[in-house]
């Protein structure tokens, strides 16, 4: 075989360009074994080979066997944060180890400075030597351990194997920089079978330039590749449209130029869900000749039509949202909503029993699927259609499992944040009622024990968030399973106290959802969520819930949460809720204060949290934050502020960790802060102040503004102008902004650079600011003047904002407070944080919350 040298240079000293094999992914049966904080450490010691574990010098796609596992050498090109990434969520432990190979070409023999960067374990050859071996886990920032290494004259193999110990999220990058090398003379060489070398440059240029302008397609969109009018060159290559999973909808073979484009099909052409445009030389290149590069741009498809308006009846959507659960075949909560319709006789039992293995395994998030499984006990298992042979897995899977974290066994499922704790309560309790007086062999406890302590801890959490509200505030991946557990509680415990207060949370929870939404979509801050989850509403997983609720927003991928309120045939919500939800006022202004005592038994750490939050509102948008929330300490899951004007045009910044959207990254490319920053918030005014830490990863913060989503928008002056409609958005930043017209996010990334930078969003309307160009003259002629980490600008309403890094924010000279707000406070409602009661006001409606045992 013969094999040949593609050329590359450093990226500012990182090697960008290798070939990689693995995860070998060993799963970690035995956890008792280790135990105490070091578990992580002590497995991959178990694990750990001296020998690098490759026999042969590695060629891009060549295939190699440790064990009985076989792998292949694949290419491997980084981003602009130099990982190679691969990251993912293990739902039970796993031992991981990869490796990663390159050549490095240097024209004299000398010493350089390498700095490894990882979160786990790594060890480097250069040249079959072993030169160095780091030994730390650092779960979500990765770490940097630089060491000396001699070089020789020429060509340097460099051998790099990096592992890491998964436990659920599992961020699991490398990254390597060489320093102290001549400026010239200096190459990465990638070793790989095809001599085309040439041809491979030009393939890699063209897929870099190609871009799509938006992150979900709908039903009448047309799917389309597009290069930049900037493109220097021309170039033939194959563009696929396939499911992640393989399957191939749409190819073609085009000869791209400046201002190429390729639509490749309509939504409508392909069901539902994630997709990815491949581009890759022609199949010829790719598979007989063995060019084996490409890009993969990862999309959404959902041909479900959104709802802005409110239509139909309570009943009429309920309705609806089985149905397209139903069709969906998303596993167990498709076959509860075909039980739900009465249509046995579609019923499959695979994912059931799937999901019934999945809670066997003890897996993370099986209490996710318990709780489903409960419900169907509960509502169908006595139905004369029922499957007799799912019956006795079912009760033994009930049985079996563990309900909380004093039980005995060690495994991957997570107990402690605020969505997992009320899940694990709800099962506990409807397990307990099913079976009361039989002895579940986890605890060797009966049934009604289980029901009772599961009670007690219901009852406990459900007057947390009755008085104090959620720490995991207004999140819209973990509302979904919260409203799972609380619409089981609210319909099926035996309890009048737990089914009333599980009822009363649930009301104040969609209220929450009301007034902190536009046109459907739950554009608040939020204490936790996922990158597709913000960028637009399409694939909120409460955007079922408000669809059932008040008929808008959409049916998307997330189920469990509206087939299980719609499961709740005893649930509906109070008429207040969709009448607040459904009724723009001209002005809406919201502030909130949600806190409570953290306990180390389920928090993990003790003391105390806070939120301070605000939203306003108009019937053309909607501007929301958390207000001086932590400044300047690590960040996780938490979306600080937004800016919505439809269910695709929503804006906001954040300070990325690195270039990847996958969820393991806590925070990731979208979601999250590394830094968080310090925000106020004045009504339709809101000041961002980012100060990164010094030598910061990326270097920037970035806002998500996506272009295609506007219906006018303009680059101007410093500013970003954007119009839906009859709303308007001004963004700025103190150290300046540039459109990203490469990469995943073309045309939707804004940047800044800077370790210490001041966001100023303005919001505007019609209907006070005149037409979308008076609205952007009077935006340049505001005063606006930026001094380090403080600002002071003008309004569009006559008023004069200061805020800075440190002190209060001062409006028209005068202290105006973002912090110890009351629990709500708005024109619906005003209630001090703590109290037992809570009333909501509209029209001629009052509802009255109870907070009582």
């Amino acid at each position: 075989m013969k094999v040949f040298d593609a050329e590359y240079p450093l990226q500012n000293g990182y090697i960008h360009n290798w070939i990689t094999a693995g995860p070998q992914a060993i799963e970690v049966t035995d956890l008792d074994r280790f135990r105490d904080d070091d578990f992580k450490l002590q497995i991959a010691r178990h694990y750990y080979e001296k020998d690098p574990g490759i026999p042969d010098t590695p060629v891009d796609w060549e295939k190699f066997k440790i064990g009985d596992t076989e792998f292949t050498w694949c290419y491997y090109r980084c981003q602009d944060d130099h990982f190679i990434d691969l990251t993912k969520f293990y739902h039970t432990c796993h031992y991981l180890r990869s490796w990663a190979y390159t050549k490095l070409q240097v024209p004299i023999a000398q010493e350089a400075t390498l700095a490894l960067t990882t979160n786990g374990p790594a060890d480097v050859w250069i040249n079959g030597q072993h030169v160095h071996r780091q030994e730390h886990f650092h779960h979500q920032i990765p770490h940097t351990v630089q060491f000396q290494a001699a070089l020789q004259e020429g060509q340097n193999e460099i051998l790099v194997r990096f592992e890491e110990v998964a436990v659920r999220e599992c961020p699991y990058v490398m990254a390597l920089q060489i320093t102290g090398l001549p400026d010239d003379g200096v190459l990465v060489l990638v070793p790989t079978q095809n001599e085309a070398i040439a041809r491979r440059h030009n393939l890699e240029k063209a897929f870099d330039k190609a871009y799509v302008d938006r992150d979900v397609y709908r039903r009448n969109d047309e799917i389309t590749v597009r290069w930049p009018d900037d493109m220097a060159d021309t170039c033939t290559l194959a563009v696929r449209f396939q499911e992640t999973t393989g399957p191939i909808y749409a190819e073609g073979w085009p000869t791209v130029k400046a201002g190429s484009s390729l639509g490749l099909l309509k939504g409508f052409q392909v069901p539902d869900g994630p997709f990815l445009i491949t581009l890759m030389p022609t199949p010829d290149e790719y598979y007989v000749h063995n060019l084996r590069i490409k890009r993969e741009i990862p999309i959404w498809v959902l041909r479900n039509t959104y709802s802005q308006a409110p239509y139909g009846t309570y009943e009429q959507r309920r309705h609806e949202a089985l149905e397209d659960a139903a069709r969906r075949e998303l596993g167990v909560f498709s076959e509860i909503a075909k039980m739900a319709l009465g249509r046995w006789g579609k019923v499959l039992l695979g994912p059931i029993q799937e999901a019934i293995d999945h809670v066997n395994r003890r897996a993370d998030c099986s209490d996710f699927y318990l709780v489903g499984l409960l419900g169907m006990m509960h509502r169908y298992m006595n139905d004369p259609n029922f499957p007799e042979e799912l019956k006795q897995p079912l009760e033994e899977c009930v049985l079996n499992f563990r309900y909380w974290m004093d039980e005995p066994g060690e495994d991957a499922m997570c107990f402690w944040s605020e969505n997992h704790q009320i899940l694990f309560h709800a099962c506990e309790i409807l397990a307990g009622q099913l079976f009361p007086d039989r002895v579940f062999t986890n605890s060797g406890q009966t049934g009604q024990w289980h029901r009772e302590k599961g009670e007690r801890m219901a009852v406990s959490w459900l007057l947390k968030r009755g008085r104090g509200g959620f720490r995991e505030w207004d999140s819209n991946c973990y509302f979904e399973e919260d409203i799972l557990a609380l619409s089981h509680l609210a319909s099926l415990a035996e309890s009048d106290q737990i089914a009333e207060l599980a009822a009363v949370v649930l009301d104040k929870m969609l209220f929450t959802m009301a007034i902190n939404s536009f046109q459907g979509v739950f554009g608040s801050t939020h204490g936790r969520t996922y990158s597709p989850m913000i960028k637009g509403a399409r694939l909120e997983p409460t955007s079922g819930i408000s669809r059932i609720a008040w008929g808008m927003g959409v049916f998307n991928q997330h189920i469990r949460g509206t087939v299980s309120l719609a499961c709740a045939e005893e649930y509906e919500p109070p008429p207040i809720i969709p009448e607040i939800a459904a009724t723009p006022l001209e002005e809406f202004w919201n502030r909130e204060r949600h806190a409570g005592e953290l306990e180390e038994w389920c928090d993990r750490e003790t003391g105390s949290w806070e939120i301070n939050k605000a939203t306003y509102k108009t019937p053309d948008y909607m501007l929301a934050s958390a207000q001086d929330y932590h400044p300047g300490e690590p960040g996780y899951q938490q979306h600080i502020w937004q800016a919505t004007l439809s269910p695709d045009a929503v804006v906001f910044v954040t300070h990325p960790p690195c270039m990847s959207e996958e969820g393991s990254h806590r925070p990731n490319c979208w979601h999250g802060n590394v830094s968080l920053p310090r925000v106020a918030q004045w009504k339709d005014v809101l000041i961002a102040i980012y100060k990164l830490p010094e030598n910061d990863w990326m270097g920037f913060t970035h806002a998500y503004f996506p272009i295609a989503a506007f219906d006018e928008h303009e680059l101007r002056d410093g500013w970003a102008f954007a119009r839906v409609g009859d709303g308007y958005l001004a963004l700025t930043a103190s150290r300046g902004i540039e459109l990203a017209k490469r990469g995943d996010n073309a045309y939707r990334e804004l940047r800044s650079y800077g370790e210490e930078n001041i966001w100023l969003c303005h919001m505007g309307r019609a209907a006070l600011d005149g037409s979308f160009e008076e609205f952007k003259e009077k935006i340049l002629n505001l005063d606006v003047s930026f001094q380090g980490l403080s600002v002071q600008c003008d309004t569009l309403r006559g008023d004069h904002l200061a805020f800075g890094w440190e002190g209060p924010l001062l409006l028209n000279g005068e202290e105006q407070p973002i912090t110890g707000f009351k629990h709500y406070e708005n024109p619906y409602c005003e209630t001090e944080l703590g109290a037992e009661q809570m009333e909501i006001r509209f029209r001629d409606y009052l509802l009255r919350l109870h907070f009582t045992a």
